[in-house]
């Protein structure tokens, strides 16, 4: 995934890139975009010294967009899944009578512990400075 952005602001060693949604982002509104706006703005590691207003090519390294997205949706999917098994396990041999209710709220309780080990994980790869989208060249 190769796309053009224009830096909006340097803060430190970081530009702040406002970049064109590609066609195949659509208009679900899932990020907070909507159908009229088509920018996103991102901020990656400043690797090649662009200034304000420059124009730079991002890409996107396949790696870490695969590893990065299976943290994200496989690790929650996952405790979300061994919760209600589990739950399901536990209150059905205890003989309650709403065992499927509580295996689900037992479920969404792992997917909230899910969700802070993910952000754990997600600011131990920031302290490495580890990016999935890094700056090619200055155009």
């Amino acid at each position: 995934m190769e796309q053009i952005g224009v830096v909006k602001s340097i803060i430190d060693d970081k530009a702040e890139l406002e970049i064109q949604r590609s066609a195949a982002c659509g208009s679900c509104n899932k990020c907070g975009g909507s159908p009229e706006k088509q920018m996103h703005i991102v901020t990656i590691k400043n690797s090649m010294n662009a200034k304000v207003g420059d124009y730079v090519e991002i890409q996107g390294e396949s790696n870490n967009l695969l590893k990065y997205t299976l943290i994200v949706y496989m690790i929650p999917f996952l405790f979300l899944i061994a919760g209600i098994a589990l739950g399901h396990i536990y209150f059905k041999s205890n003989g309650n009578s709403n065992y499927e209710i509580l295996s689900f709220v037992n479920g969404i309780i792992f997917l909230f512990i899910s969700s802070i080990i993910v952000k754990f994980i997600d600011t131990k790869i920031a302290a490495k400075d580890k990016s999935a989208i890094v700056m090619i060249r200055v155009l």
